[in-house]
C-alpha cells in the first residue's frame, strides 16, 4: 500500500535523524514529495503517532517526537524487563543456524568498530539493532516481538551511539559475545542475566554521556 510506503520512509527518516524531535510533518508537502493524495500521508502519519515516533499537537499538526527525562526511564525501564525474558526464551529455542547469524552480526559489529572510518557509528548503530531483532526473532514470540520491537527501533535509542565512546562500543560489543555464547549453550539463566547487564549498562552509559553532551535530544 502507498501508506505503507510513506510510513517506512518516514520512520527510517526519524530513525536516521534526517528529522529533529520537533520538526513538523506536513500532509500537503510530503503528499507532493510522493506523488500521493493526503489521504495516504495522514494513513502513515497515524501510524507514526501510534508507534510512538510522531505526536500531534491540537490545532498545530503531527511533529517528530521529542522524550524527556521519565521518557527516557520509561523506555529503558521496559527493555530491561522485556529483553531479559526474550533472551532466556532464545537461549531455549536457538538453533545452530540462529547462533551463526548472530555471530555474523557481531563480526559486522566488531569490523565496524575497528574501522574507525566516518561511519563507524551508523555501522555499529545498525550492527546493534540487527544483533537486538535477531534475538526478539529467535525467542519465536509474536507477542513479545511486537512489544519490543518499537523500543528497539527508537530514534532516542538508536542515536544514543552518537554520544558514545570507542571503549562504550567495546563494551557493548563484548556484551554482545556474551549473550551469544549464553544462547549458543542453550543457558536461558545466563542468557536473562546478560542481556539484563547489557541493558542495564547502556541506560548508564547513555545517560552519562548524555549528561556530558551541549546538546539534548
Amino acid at each position: 500500500m502507498a501508506s505503507d510506503l510513506i510510513y517506512e520512509t518516514l520512520r527510517n527518516r526519524i530513525i536516521a535523524g534526517q528529522y529533529e524531535p520537533g520538526t513538523q510533518l506536513k500532509e500537503e508537502p510530503l503528499g507532493k514529495e510522493f506523488g500521493l493524495s493526503r489521504t495516504p500521508v495522514r494513513a502513515s502519519l497515524k501510524k507514526l503517532v501510534d508507534d510512538g515516533l510522531a505526536v500531534i499537537e491540537a490545532n498545530r499538526g503531527v511533529f517528530v517526537a521529542g522524550w524527556t527525562q521519565w521518557d527516557l526511564e520509561e523506555m529503558f525501564s521496559f527493555r530491561e524487563l522485556l529483553e531479559p525474558h526474550a533472551a532466556m526464551l532464545a537461549a531455549q529455542r536457538a538453533t545452530a543456524q540462529d547462533v551463526v547469524e548472530l555471530q555474523r552480526i557481531n563480526e559486522q559489529m566488531a569490523a565496524a568498530i575497528a574501522s574507525k572510518g566516518p561511519d563507524v557509528t551508523l555501522r555499529v548503530q545498525e550492527a546493534n539493532r540487527a544483533f537486538h531483532s535477531q534475538v526478539l526473532e529467535i525467542a519465536r514470540s509474536q507477542r513479545l516481538k511486537s512489544m519490543l520491537a518499537t523500543l528497539i527501533d527508537m530514534p532516542v535509542i538508536t542515536r544514543s551511539f552518537f554520544l558514545y565512546r570507542p571503549a562504550d562500543l567495546e563494551r557493548s560489543l563484548q556484551q554482545h559475545l556474551d549473550i551469544t555464547y549464553a544462547i549458543e549453550q542453550n543457558d536461558g539463566e545466563l542468557a536473562k542475566r546478560a542481556m539484563q547487564t547489557h541493558i542495564r549498562m547502556a541506560y548508564l552509559r547513555f545517560m552519562a554521556r548524555r549528561g556530558e553532551s551541549p546538546v539534548r535530544r
